[in-house]
């Protein structure tokens, strides 16, 4: 055995190992003013994918899911050069859910005031750039320990992405920083503009993102969905996951990166994918279980006939195996290790 391979981590143990190795790569990279973009994290979950002993597994399941995942933001570089007008209609139905309020004037009223405001300000846009890490963190760690569970998320986040896609093309709404550059909001303030500053990656800064794809807020959407993804089998992840989903909405909110009705389409969109997901996924979950059930069932068919079948004096491989096997098997008059009752 390699001698780098010597040791491994227990199951447990490389959870936790993954989660504190992504926590400080996040933070390296944002203190760095570098947006956590999936490139950058597909090449940092490489030493946990060696660290996991399913190295070339990794390389299977996550190229596929990547290359998707990237070529679904190179299509968002896209959409805005088709030349839809954008829409403000999430901007008026928010006015007329809330009396003519505007969550984010009036978060950003009420807290925004000296250096707890500033920390406020700091604070939101750090959960807004942990966007990616958390959603990725969540499929490497599913990844680790339910490949199934990581195969429904992986490819429920995707679905779930390409209809916001298609949305967002035919229907491009503004998101309330887009709205005010262009006098329809008065005094907001774009928070992300002064407090955490970033740089895109070179690849990503040539896709030239959509900034017009504020419904649904798949920043609402990939945290809930990553709660749901542990719900049922990781009940306590599932509270810290909850508890990160509400740092998610409010941190849009106040920060004026989206409206409240964007969240609550982005929660709606990943609730409806999660669960007509589940639909198509478990019959193919429980037909590969049957499946390998059925074939273990085979083997041991053919085993127990090759003993049964097996002459007293058989020679050749197995033959003093398969001996002992029929002299060792007691009958009624017999205890269960052969001895006389």
């Amino acid at each position: 055995m390699n001698r780098a391979l010597a040791w491994r981590p227990s199951p447990r143990a490389l959870v936790l190992i993954t989660i504190a190795y992504l926590a400080v790569c996040s933070a390296i990279l944002i203190y760095r003013r570098m947006v956590i973009t999936p490139d950058y994290l597909f090449v940092l979950l490489l030493p946990i994918a060696y660290l996991s002993g399913r190295f070339w597994g990794f390389f299977k399941d996550w190229v596929p899911f990547m290359v998707l995942l990237l070529g679904w933001e190179a299509m968002r570089g896209v959409a805005p050069r088709i030349g839809m007008p954008v829409h403000n209609g999430n901007l008026i139905g928010e006015r007329w859910l809330f009396d003519g309020h505007l969550p984010t004037l009036v978060l950003q009223g009420l807290l925004q005031h000296g250096l707890a405001g500033r920390i406020l300000d700091n604070a939101g846009a750090i959960v807004y750039l942990c966007h990616f890490p958390v959603t990725l963190g969540v499929a490497i760690v599913l990844w680790l320990v339910n490949r199934d569970q990581f195969l429904r998320y992986a490819g429920t986040l995707l679905a779930m992405a390409v209809l916001a896609f298609i949305f967002c093309v035919l229907v491009p709404t503004a998101p309330p920083w887009y709205a005010a550059d262009r006098g329809l909001i008065t005094g907001m303030q774009h928070v992300l503009g002064y407090t955490l500053p970033s740089e895109l990656s070179a690849y990503f800064e040539m896709l030239n993102p959509n900034p017009v794809a504020a419904l649904p807020s798949l920043h609402a959407a990939f945290a809930f969905l990553a709660f749901l993804a542990v719900c049922k089998p990781y009940p306590r992840a599932a509270v810290v996951m909850f508890v990160w989903c509400l740092a998610v909405w409010f941190s849009v909110v106040y920060l004026g990166e989206h409206y409240v009705l964007d969240v609550v389409a982005g929660v709606a969109l990943a609730g409806t994918s999660w669960g007509i997901g589940g639909m198509l996924w478990q019959p193919r979950v429980a037909g590969r279980r049957l499946a390998v059930l059925r074939r273990w069932g085979a083997w041991a068919s053919k085993i127990r006939s090759g003993f049964s079948a097996a002459p007293l004096g058989a020679s050749g491989p197995g033959g003093a195996a398969r001996q002992l096997a029929v002299r060792w098997r007691p009958d009624r008059s017999h205890g269960r290790r052969g001895r006389p009752l």
